[in-house]
């Protein structure tokens, strides 16, 4: 069973390395620079990679955590899309995917505190 367990959380910890690194070639790619302009826009592609960051520690540690901040990430980004971002439909549809991952740790982290509160 420790097995499984094991295996089941390296499979998640893997997904969110990859997500992270092509998180990470987006921004490159999109290349949004802190200039002289600086708008609302600009900032919150940074902070909302900052949460991604911080749902990413938490893979490490809980993954329910990990979880909910994900879809948090992604609802922060739907109000984005819809409100400040122009041109940001786009990213909604490379999200998903990573919302997805958010759904199965949610899943599996309120199958493991179950597991706990059992045992």
């Amino acid at each position: 069973m420790k097995n499984k367990e094991n295996r089941t959380r390296n499979i998640f910890r893997i997904l969110g390395t990859i997500a992270l690194a092509f998180y990470i070639a987006f921004l490159i790619g999109e290349s949004t620079t802190l200039s002289n302009r600086i708008t609302f826009a600009d900032i919150s592609v940074y902070l909302l990679f900052a949460v991604f960051i911080v749902a990413y520690y938490f893979l490490w540690k809980n993954e329910l955590i990990s979880g909910i901040m994900i879809l948090a990430w992604y609802a922060l980004e739907l109000i984005l899309v819809f409100w400040v971002w122009v041109d940001g439909g786009l990213t909604l549809i490379l999200g998903f995917p990573i919302v997805v991952l958010g759904v199965f740790l949610v899943i599996y982290g309120n199958r493991e505190k179950s597991e706990e509160s059992a045992a």
